[in-house]
């Protein structure tokens, strides 16, 4: 008898005990996220400097780290499609709210091309989707290449000989590069640069016939009268560039609007995650954001964690069919 209620008194004594010990590891947490954050968050980049994503990410930065009361610094970590930055902090780094990374559509198609450690499912929290670009096809001013029709015709007749500069391999653009090529029944030369204004750079300086890239990174060579736009990728022509068609019209089934967003470690607390949102979420409100959306051409776009996760895993699935017809999946 006495076993028995030595047994309940221990059994009973470690209840408690824990329960303490929960409720102090719980009071514990709640104090840490209602002072996060109490230092600078690492905001890694998967472009490099000067291109449109690293000044839309400079851009939010500034404005978040204004309403979280801490400097939001922006790392740019190029490489492996933009993935080198997400897929890096996801295996290394904390999820405590203070390195966070930039997700482009490259995030859900990467693994689909090449072997990955990592699965955009499973290792990241899908903190916001803050935007999204339209994509064009551009050349020089003083081309031959007037049209898509003149690209497409002298590709075909010189095999290899039409050089597409991207912001780098693996990319949106370097998978719209390829799938455009296929469906036209050319060879295009993909060239992959560091960042966007690489590719801009070595367009005008005629190292390369061609770039396809976010219309941001184009638009002031093509206002400034050195580039010409010959194709875009969105559904519809933009108001803005009414007489640049779309692929679609030209018959080639690329529509191709490319979202992007926040994502941290997977395990990030919800409190967290909230006020990271919300402070993302007031940046792109703001009307020094809109301005910045207005001057790069892209689009507002905005999703919350439920809703950011959700299509990030539909999106997974899609784009594992235009990886395959662009002939970049992995055997």
């Amino acid at each position: 008898m006495k076993n028995i209620w030595a047994a309940k008194h221990a059994a009973s004594r470690i209840f408690w005990l824990g329960l303490a010990l929960l409720l102090a590891l719980s009071a514990s947490l709640a104090k840490a996220d209602g002072d996060y954050p109490n230092r600078p968050i690492r905001l890694l980049v998967g472009f490099g400097a000067g291109g449109p994503t690293d000044l839309t990410f400079r851009k939010l930065a500034e404005l978040a780290g204004k309403e979280l009361g801490q400097p939001i610094i922006v790392e740019n970590k190029p490489g492996a499609g933009a993935t080198l930055a997400p897929s890096t902090m996801a295996r290394v780094d904390k999820p405590d709210g203070y390195t966070i990374a930039a997700a482009t559509a490259g995030l859900l198609r990467f693994p689909h091309m090449q072997k990955v450690d990592w699965n955009p499912t499973r290792d990241f929290t899908w903190i916001a989707g803050l935007g999204g670009y339209t994509f064009v096809l551009a050349v020089k001013s003083s081309s031959p290449f007037r049209s898509v029709a003149d690209l497409v015709a002298y590709a075909k007749a010189n095999p290899g000989k039409v050089s597409v500069g991207t912001a780098g391999a693996g990319t949106t653009m370097h998978l719209l590069t390829e799938a455009f090529g296929g469906m036209a029944g050319v060879e295009l030369t993909h060239i992959g640069f560091k960042s966007s204004s690489e590719a801009a750079t070595n367009l005008i300086g005629g190292h390369t016939v061609a770039a396809l890239d976010a219309v941001g990174s184009v638009l002031p060579f093509v206002e400034s009268g050195d580039l010409r736009l010959l194709m875009s990728f969105d559904a519809q022509p933009a108001d803005w560039m009414p007489s640049v068609p779309t692929a679609k019209s030209l018959g080639y089934d690329l529509v191709y609007p490319a979202p992007y967003g926040l994502v941290g470690p997977k395990g990030m607390n919800p409190a967290v995650v909230a006020k990271l949102n919300t402070a993302f979420k007031a940046a792109i409100d703001s009307p020094e954001y809109a301005k910045l959306l207005k001057s790069l051409r892209q689009t507002y776009w905005y999703k919350g964690p439920p809703e950011y996760e959700a299509w990030a895993r539909e999106f997974f699935v899609s784009e594992r069919s235009l990886v395959e017809r662009a002939k970049l999946g992995r055997p």
